[in-house]
């Protein structure tokens, strides 16, 4: 079953549908033949938000809202960090790290100094005193600086906030407190695919899987991209995302075969059979599927 939300977010930009590439003129005669099929009449007005914040809002809620009963301990939320989650917290050290440790420190040596200069303090006992706490100073700022060189060393992973995050709340065994909440499954969102946002997907699941410490996550992206040749950017990888889950399935299966039915010419004949082919494996599957994943959690 396609997303109910969907709909709400088609429409044409001077002719062109808004799932389409206006550089690409099979992207927009597929892309009417897809609006057809949905029903999105000729006039439809797109939104003036920005279509991926507004998916992204809207699919949030609806598989929030599909949820098991009783599940008060599981959370959908959008954009969210990897850092948020007890398998990525730890991606955080080296940035706090960071920050000036030495300073505390520096302020109370130079307080005791200030401390020593005070009556009481005079001739050998003051001068002893203030040999050992510079030479205290030095040594804490031979340190830091020792330290800042590591961490610069060490460099930092980037990653991108997920879309989409179904965690699930953890409590610690040893105390009985809250802890990180543990990612479940994290979702690369994206309308429409091109060539270097389709890598975006792939990239941040390699780096999931590499980084994590604990179980890899249900990693996939969701989108309303209705060319084969796109889809199979993601649907045809080594693993770095699980599957593409598409808003609206049954209708693009409808458009691909009105599209290239009656035709014998090998490009129409190919995106047919690529697309067949990306679902019967399971690379593309119904967006029902997501949520019936989410279900059963």
């Amino acid at each position: 079953m396609p997303a109910p939300f969907t709909s709400s977010l088609c429409g044409y930009r001077d002719g062109r549908p808004n799932t389409s590439d206006k550089g690409d003129p099979g992207s927009v005669s597929l892309g009417k033949v897809f609006f057809e099929a949905m029903g999105i009449p000729s006039d439809a007005i797109p939104p003036q938000q920005a279509v991926g914040n507004l998916m992204a809002s809207q699919m949030a809620s609806d598989l929030q809202s599909h949820l098991a009963p009783g599940a008060p301990h599981l959370a959908v939320v959008p954009e969210k960090p990897f850092t948020s989650f007890e398998q990525f917290s730890h991606l955080n050290a080296g940035r706090e790290l960071r920050g000036d440790m030495a300073a505390d420190v520096i302020r109370a040596v130079n307080e005791l100094q200030r401390f020593s200069a005070a009556p009481g303090f005079e001739g050998d006992l003051r001068a002893t005193i203030n040999i050992h706490l510079n030479q205290i100073r030095a040594e804490i700022q031979q340190a830091e600086e020792r330290r800042r060189q590591l961490l610069n060393l060490l460099g930092e992973e980037s990653l991108l906030k997920l879309d989409i995050t179904v965690s699930r709340a953890v409590g610690s065994p040893l105390t009985g407190q809250d802890t990180l909440p543990h990612l479940i499954a994290g979702l690369s969102l994206k309308w429409t695919l091109r060539t270097d946002r389709a890598q975006d997907c792939r990239s941040q699941g390699s780096k999931m899987a590499a980084l994590r410490r604990g179980r890899m996550p249900h990693f996939a992206a969701v989108t309303m991209e209705p060319r084969p040749s796109m889809l199979a950017l993601l649907g045809k990888g080594s693993g770095d995302v699980d599957c593409v889950y598409h808003l609206n399935l049954p209708a693009l299966d409808s458009a691909i075969e009105e599209y290239c039915s009656g035709t014998q010419r090998k490009p129409r004949m190919a995106m047919r059979d690529n697309f067949k082919r990306l679902c019967e494996h399971r690379r593309i599957r119904d967006y029902d599927e997501l949520r019936s994943y989410l279900a059963t959690l």
